[in-house]
């Protein structure tokens, strides 16, 4: 979870008199003034009921509570979406906790951070739908890692870098192309899609439709630090279910990275822009990370794959970018290819990207 550690929060006081209600729904956009109820269940008469609400990094958002009107039974709490400052927040998950103080001056706290999340999906039913679309079903909110290409081969296409997801039917959209927009890979007779999750902690709340911000420039604006929990205070599972050590990453660290390939300048093009490529002609091609980027593939060693059409040709196993590679393309049949790359760290991030080419004699 990020910057979240485990002794930050806690669960004192017994019995419990506060928990979460089901809400049935964990989705809302405050972007159109949307607001949302968070269910609260009393067992007692209590003197105040606070919902904390925190990034998924672990940062305080809003904090709402309410002194008067509780009753024991069900209770509401109402988030706008919006934080301190007034800024609605940018599309993610959220936690809610839960701080109730008895009549007595007792404080309990509900965070489900504390008994859930980060629980790996064993198997997430997968279809193409008949607009040749990607539908998958999850048991719960649950971060989704989606990702296209050739089974065996190359790596084409990121769909998805863990994004959170609610529960039930998900459509991913997407045109069938690869990370550059160069080919239909649906058409690939050996096409794969990967797609894997684990759960968000238990009552998350995802917000959507804000087009003005996203959660790394909000970030950014914070002037957040991406905080890395130390691997002591990461457990490897949950009540028998492994947990993904992506669940205690930063966002940030799950993100895509821009990748780029570039064939040498000096190369006779086609009309339409593609590179002529002489058949047992060596050329140089030149792999990078966008400098923004670039730290993200910095937190782990990392491979540089290139592939032709799909087909494995060349590794660098401890790669590093800018990355030239000397290629002599040899038993290619003349016409146009694909050549792509895939950079990919050892933490799982993997990025693409493709450039067609002519061999010609």
């Amino acid at each position: 979870m990020g910057t979240v550690a485990p002794e930050s929060v806690s669960n004192e006081a017994s019995p419990a008199v506060v928990g979460f209600a089901n809400n049935g729904a964990y989705e809302f956009s405050p972007s159109r003034g949307e607001t949302y109820s968070v269910p609260v269940q009393l067992q007692a008469n209590v003197a105040s009921v606070s919902l904390s609400v925190y990034t998924s990094d672990g940062e305080l958002v809003k904090t709402v509570t309410r002194t008067d009107g509780l009753e024991i039974g069900l209770n509401q709490l109402v988030w706008d979406g919006k934080d301190d400052s007034g800024t609605v927040v940018p599309d993610e998950a959220y936690i809610p906790v839960l701080t109730v103080e008895t009549e007595s001056g007792e404080k309990q706290i509900i965070d489900p951070r504390t008994y859930s999340g980060g629980e790996l999906v064993e198997k997430v039913p997968v279809e193409i739908t008949p607009d040749q679309e990607i539908a998958y079903s999850l048991p719960a909110s649950c971060r989704v890692l989606i990702r296209a290409g050739i089974k065996g081969g190359a790596m084409l296409r990121n769909l998805s870098s863990w994004q959170a997801k609610g529960a039930g039917k998900n459509v991913q959209h997407w045109d069938g192309k690869d990370q550059n927009g160069l080919i239909d890979i649906r058409k690939e007779p050996n096409l794969g899609v990967l797609v894997i999750a684990f759960k968000l902690p238990e009552n998350a709340i995802l917000t959507y439709g804000n087009q003005e911000l996203d959660y790394r420039a909000y970030r950014l604006a914070k002037h957040w630090e991406d905080k890395v929990l130390a691997p002591e205070k990461m457990q490897t599972s949950r009540n028998g279910t492994a947990i993904s050590p992506h669940y205690y990453a930063p966002r940030a660290f799950d993100a895509v990275p821009d990748v780029s390939l570039t064939l040498q300048e000096t190369l006779k093009k086609t009309p339409d822009g593609v590179a002529q490529i002489k058949l047992n002609s060596p050329v140089a091609v030149k792999a990078d990370i966008a400098p923004q980027d670039r730290w993200m593939m910095k937190q782990s060693l990392y491979e540089v794959a290139f592939f032709v059409d799909h087909e494995f040709v060349a590794e660098e196993e401890q790669g590093y970018v800018p990355l030239t590679w000397q290629w002599l393309p040899q038993q290619i049949t003349p016409g146009r290819h694909l050549l792509t790359v895939n950079i990919s760290g050892f933490s799982g991030k993997v990025g693409v990207a493709s450039v067609l080419f002519d061999i010609v004699r």
